[in-house]
């Protein structure tokens, strides 16, 4: 239980780091980071679930802002799931927005053909995960982890992919 205890308050911190970024500082390189310390931090507690029955992993999220967002433990999973989505889709949206900006050479049609079909297929999973959680535990992962933006948000998720 301390172990699950102490990736809680981890969790818990980052999340707070995340929630103070301003709205400017939202899909930079500051807030990845950020993302990319959750998704480690959720691996490390979803290695200690299975050992944990739904009655006592339910009696560690006591207390914690995390209660009411994994309610069942296998929402540990459908999070990593999900930030490693939102992480494939911003990075490899960023890859090719660099390509066009200032890196487009001979081969860069196909570089940037492939980074697109990445970046859509990652939101497209976002999508279908998404979907299968329902609105309102969506929500609650964006707000959470501070993915805030037009790009994130239910109406266009459902929208474009």
């Amino acid at each position: 239980m301390a172990s699950i205890q102490r990736s809680l308050v981890n969790l818990e911190m980052l999340s707070d780091d995340i929630t103070s970024l301003s709205f400017e500082a939202r899909n930079t390189t500051a807030h990845i980071r950020l993302l990319n310390e959750v998704l480690k931090e959720l691996k490390d507690l979803d290695a200690l679930v299975p050992n944990e029955t739904e009655s006592s992993f339910h009696n560690a999220m006591t207390g914690s802002i995390f209660e009411n967002i994994f309610e069942r433990k296998r929402m540990v999973a459908v999070y990593i799931k999900l930030i490693g989505y939102v992480l494939t889709a911003w990075e490899a949206t960023s890859k090719a927005n660099a390509i066009l900006l200032d890196n487009f050479d001979a081969s860069a049609d196909k570089r940037l053909e492939l980074l697109q079909v990445k970046a859509i297929k990652a939101k497209s999973q976002l999508k279908t995960v998404a979907t299968a959680m329902g609105q309102s535990d969506y929500e609650k992962f964006t707000r959470t982890l501070g993915l805030e933006t037009q790009e994130w948000q239910w109406d266009t998720l459902r929208a474009r992919f």
